[in-house]
């Protein structure tokens, strides 16, 4: 039993990376790709105004806005995506990258804090540190989703050979028995996901509901590898 259900978890992993593959795809075909199509329509219009020295710079000014905004769509998909930004940089970076793009694009008052002088992350290797960044993606998503806060910050520490992430936020928390609860009778791949996620990690994740400041603390052990 303990190994279907060990099976089950893993297969809810794959299908929640083809459901993400989807959502990305969908993003650059409904949202980056009509963006492009506008501003190259625009460059096409300016340069017949350039013949007919009709061009207006300010013009431009509009160009930059929309230009400004598929940058924005591109980033907010990457994200989602296996980051480059996580190859090249590292999961700390990576995830203060992410809590920076919440704070610019919505109207929480997200926050980040490293409490280690050093990275800290040469302990996991990347698809280790990828995992640890879905799970993170999948908590504040979840946050974002049902939780309705205002205010959220981000932490990182590291504690007897552990990497620690705290999450806390002003909005509607849950408790680990509500949680098991959740993942058990969820239709949704996003909460088994990270279950299976944090198993493969042999982590360990606590909720505690406050009405004042609720909080998730992931901690990961290190890993030899």
């Amino acid at each position: 039993m303990e190994q279907e259900k060990q099976i089950e978890l893993f297969k809810a992993t794959v299908e929640a990376e083809e459901k993400q593959k989807e959502k990305i795809a969908r993003n650059l075909h409904d949202e980056i790709n009509p963006i492009l199509t506008v501003l190259k329509l625009n460059l096409s219009k300016h340069k017949i105004d350039i013949i007919k020295e009709k061009f207006n710079i300010e013009d431009l000014s509009l160009d930059q806005q929309i230009l400004d905004q598929a940058i924005n769509g591109i980033r907010t998909t990457c994200l989602d995506l296996i980051p480059t930004y996580l190859l090249e940089y590292g999961l700390v970076k990576s995830l203060e990258s992410y809590v920076v793009t919440i704070r610019n694009n919505s109207e929480i008052n997200a926050e980040f804090e490293n409490k280690n002088e050093i990275e800290n992350t040469e302990y996991f290797n990347k698809q280790a540190q990828l995992n640890i960044y879905r799970i993170c993606l999948e908590i504040l998503h979840n946050i974002f989703k049902h939780a309705s806060c205002t205010i959220l910050k981000l932490s990182i520490n590291t504690h007897n050979n552990q990497f620690i992430i705290d999450v806390s936020h002003n909005g509607k928390g849950v408790s680990n028995e509500e949680i098991d609860t959740f993942t058990e009778y969820s239709n949704g791949l996003g909460l088994k996901s990270l279950k299976a996620r944090i198993l493969i990690l042999n982590a360990t994740i606590n909720y505690n509901n406050s009405s004042d400041i609720s909080t998730i603390k992931l901690s990961i052990p290190y890993q030899n590898d």
